[in-house]
């Protein structure tokens, strides 16, 4: 809601915002969040360009969707948090207190591995996205 967005931008945080058509009702509210400082964005990609020094494990995607070559290998991020989210729906609390961190430091450090890719938010928690040991099919959607 904007009431949250509001805090976000009074403290600080990214926030972002997506333009819409100049006179819609409905673009009302990103065109006032980019008037309070939000960072316009046009596509996801924007997103993560603007994070990609923080990320440095968000690799690019090939130009070519179904080229399945030799990508770069990337240090696996956060393994103690990998090893404790699998196929099954994870609560983050559980995430935690198998990773012995604080909820605090262990969500923080789950959104980076959603914003990468790693991981997915469910209703109940968190499921893994892809194994290190696999090979990543780039021809079908994740």
């Amino acid at each position: 809601s904007l009431v949250t967005v509001r805090y976000a931008l009074e403290q600080g945080r990214d926030v972002f915002a997506l333009p819409g058509p100049i006179g819609s009702p409905g673009s009302e509210g990103p065109h006032w969040l980019i008037k309070q400082g939000a960072i316009p964005v046009t596509a996801p990609e924007d997103i993560v360009e603007y994070w990609r020094d923080e990320l440095p494990y968000v690799l690019p995607e090939p130009d070519d969707a179904n080229n399945c070559g030799n990508r770069p290998s990337v240090a696996l991020p956060f393994p103690e948090l990998l090893a404790n989210v699998g196929d099954e729906v994870t609560p983050v609390d559980v995430v935690a207190e198998r990773a012995g961190q604080s909820v605090p430091v262990t969500v923080a450090q789950l959104l980076e591995l959603e914003l990468a890719g790693w991981i997915a938010a469910v209703p109940g928690g968190y499921v893994r996205l892809r194994r290190a040991s696999h090979v990543r099919r780039t021809d079908v959607s994740v």
